[in-house]
């Protein structure tokens, strides 16, 4: 053989060698651009996919929310109707046709109506009989309507679900009765909420995916690993489910959050976190990219290299870049687009250029362009949602903070507290209770004001009330009512200490008003009074009474019983300017209070004589005299009992010796 020949040989074998091995490197290069470019694009899919379930999840429950409030106004409208209706002499018959002409003319499909006992005498669906019941276990999803009859609900909103006789997708919503207690329930098919979950989130953005063969699969969990999207739950069959392989990581994903890749001869898995708005993670999404483009193209190489040899190796090498340029560059720009996205940048000039492609990658670039519309869409009207919400809640607020303060002038501050707070309702209800009852009324009151004109009175009275229920408010009296001068108070509901503790403090806040009235008398003459005012208190404690008591449209949180009428007894039989308390408040408060026993009073009303007690004050507290003089172009006042003596008698010592140098 020649030299040559040799040499050319040899030339030949290295060129080949050469191509070969370059090819190889080039091959397996372009194999790891390729599957690295998947990997992103995948990871920014899966996010993307996250991000689309936590916007579309809200969607059909605000509609539900919207259905409801209208299926609850048409529930009202029915009870109005049915009451109109028996009111009027109507037959049950006559009343099951026209709801019957109901159903059919608008979008219920059921109407249940029932008596006081739950007996659905009325309703739409014609030769049924059936009976509301209180038991989960005959009923497991009518027995909660049952709270409407006993009146510990007054709406009932139940979520939309599968029956339990049928398995029919249904909503129903039910309300008290009108006239009696009755449950008026009304139902509609919720088919068409399983339909808007289909047609608006993920199912149709999976489906678009899937469409062009670019992505095998993909798969929503939650956190129990429940498939919400996927193969199967939405029809797209045919499908591999998840294998442990892809299983494993999808679990790590959602205990910390961390995006991971499965990367198999077949497939690339690319599996991230699906967080809701609050950013806590609460499934993952899984997206599974086909291999066998990436494997074409390693195939074409290594036959390229092989057939051209050395004489194609150069162009084989510019072929190869050519084609991983080619393919990689569009999957750069899907995920520059991607991260556009995420971040709400988005512009859809930045994949024109893929788009106008008629291969796969175009394809994907369409789908993307125009689920990227979609979500910005939806971002930009929950917004305004959120907007419009946020103002209607402000402006609602700013009323109920208007009403709140106006109405909270015409209550006691514990009822307006209780009512406000939820703990009390605003219906009529009364309960039994142990109270401590106070009533005050001034001794010939008319009598005394009687030559007072009608301003002066008005800022007398006014400031005589003002001073006695700042007290009873310091003490914490429920204030019930103001009937001229007279003032009714009781302590142990909305809140009680204890029924000790509840008459010490009455009888404290007894105390603490007669002495300061004892303050007021100067102003009062003052004013024009020609004698200070004297008040009478009469304290009992009993069982009484106490609630809402009226109509619906007007009613007054007050007290009844006879432990109301034996303290009017005791008041009426009290001595001016002194407090008066029954035997059952003495043995509650006698180890604090000072009081003397009066003679049995006979009063009407009662069949035995009553046993009362005056009080003296308090067994620790030392008496207090008032030293009060009054002659023309002199008034003397002096309180014993907080005024420093040898300071009184120095004073009086120094006016006796000015008059006598006058």
């Amino acid at each position: 053989m020649k030299f040559t020949t040799r040499l050319v040989l040899l030339v030949t074998v290295l060129t080949v060698g050469a191509t070969l091995v370059t090819a190889a490197l080039l091959t397996w290069t372009t194999r790891r651009a390729i599957i690295t470019e998947a990997e992103a694009s995948g990871e920014k899919v899966a996010r993307l996919l996250a991000r689309s379930a936590s916007l579309a999840a809200s969607i059909p429950t605000e509609v539900e929310g919207i259905i409801a409030e209208e299926m609850i106004a048409e529930g009202t409208l029915l009870g109005h109707f049915v009451e109109a209706a028996e009111r009027a002499g109507m037959t049950p018959t006559e009343i099951n046709r026209r709801l019957k002409s109901i159903t059919d003319d608008t979008v219920l499909d059921e109407i249940w109506i029932t008596d006081e006992k739950g007996h659905a005498y009325l309703h739409s669906l014609p030769d049924v009989n059936f009976t509301f019941s209180n038991s989960p276990q005959l009923q497991p999803q009518a027995y909660a309507f049952y709270d409407l009859l006993n009146g510990q609900k007054k709406v009932v909103n139940q979520d939309a679900r599968k029956r339990d006789i049928d398995n029919q997708h249904f909503k129903y919503v039910g309300v008290g009765g009108i006239d009696k207690p009755r449950i008026i329930q009304v139902g509609r098919s919720a088919k068409f909420l399983q339909q808007l979950t289909m047609k608006i989130g993920l199912p149709r953005t999976v489906e678009n995916l899937l469409a062009d063969g670019d992505i095998d699969a993909v798969w929503v969990f939650d956190r129990k690993l429940d498939a919400l999207v996927g193969p199967g739950v939405y029809g797209a069959d045919r499908r591999d489910g998840p294998n442990e392989k892809e299983l494993g990581p999808v679990r790590l994903v959602i205990a910390d959050g961390q995006t991971r890749h499965v990367e198999s001869r077949q497939n690339l898995s690319v599996i991230a976190p699906v967080r809701n708005d609050q950013k806590e993670i609460v499934g993952a999404a899984l997206v599974r990219l086909p291999m066998n483009r990436v494997w074409a193209t390693v195939q074409s190489q290594a036959e390229i290299a092989a057939a051209t040899a050395s004489a194609i190796a150069a162009l084989g090498i510019l072929l190869s870049i050519g084609v991983a340029r080619y393919q990689a560059a569009p999957l750069r720009q899907i995920t520059r687009a991607a991260v556009a996205l995420e971040t709400q940048k988005f512009d859809p000039a930045l994949l024109k250029p893929v788009s106008a492609r008629r291969d796969e990658l175009g394809q994907l670039a369409r789908v993307f362009t125009g689920m990227a519309g979609q979500v910005a869409a939806r971002e930009e009207y929950l917004d305004s949602m959120v907007k419009q919400r946020t103002e209607e809640l402000e402006t609602r607020n700013r009323s109920l903070e208007g009403l709140s303060a106006a109405l909270s002038k015409y209550l006691s501050p514990q009822v307006y507290s209780s009512i406000f707070s939820g703990h009390q309702d605003a219906e009529i209800a009364s309960k039994r209770k142990k109270l401590t009852i106070f009533l005050s009324d001034i001794a010939n009151f008319t009598a005394t004001t009687d030559k007072l004109e009608s301003e002066d009175l008005t800022a007398m009275l006014n400031r005589y009330l003002a001073e006695m229920a700042q007290i009873a408010l310091k003490h914490g009296a429920t204030i019930d009512k103001y009937v001229g001068d007279a003032v009714l108070a009781f302590f142990g509901d909305p809140d009680s200490r204890g029924v000790k503790e509840d008459a010490v403090a009455c009888v404290m806040m007894a105390i603490e008003m007669q002495e300061k009235l004892k303050q007021l008398e100067m102003e009062w003459i003052d004013a024009g009074a020609e004698r200070p005012f004297r008040v009478r208190i009469g304290i009992n404690t009993g069982f009484c009474t106490v609630g809402n008591f009226g109509s619906p449209d007007r009613m007054d949180y007050t007290i009844v019983g006879g432990a109301v009428n034996l303290t009017s007894r005791l008041e009426q039989n009290c001595e001016p300017g002194s407090i008066l308390i029954s035997h059952v408040t003495w043995s509650l408060v006698n180890d604090v209070i000072d009081a003397e026993e009066r003679p049995a009073l006979t009063v009407k009303g009662f069949s035995e004589p009553v046993r009362a007690y005056e009080v003296r004050g308090l067994k620790t507290s030392v008496s207090t005299d008032v030293i009060r003089k009054e002659l023309p172009g002199m008034r003397l006042f002096i309180d014993t009992g907080t005024a420093d003596r040898t300071e009184v008698k120095q004073t009086l010592v120094q006016v006796v010796e000015d008059l006598d140098k006058s």
